[in-house]
């Protein structure tokens, strides 16, 4: 069975921003406690769609965004 399943990238990432300023982290902080460089997360919160899957779901887990 094929699903249509969308994801609004942009507004995920809005969350993610919203969610480290609100836990008074740095995007460096961010970076080292998700295990990714901190050019990575700078393209994800740009919102970027070129980071790979396994990336943007350490960085969003880090958030309690799972």
């Amino acid at each position: 069975m094929e699903r249509d399943i969308r994801l609004n990238w942009q507004l995920l990432v809005e969350e993610a921003v919203r969610r480290r300023k609100e836990q008074r982290l740095t995007q460096e902080q961010l970076a080292i406690l998700a295990g990714v460089s901190k050019p990575t997360l700078n393209r994800f919160e740009q919102g970027a769609m070129t980071i790979s899957v396994d990336r943007a779901v350490k960085i969003l887990r880090m958030l309690g965004l799972e």
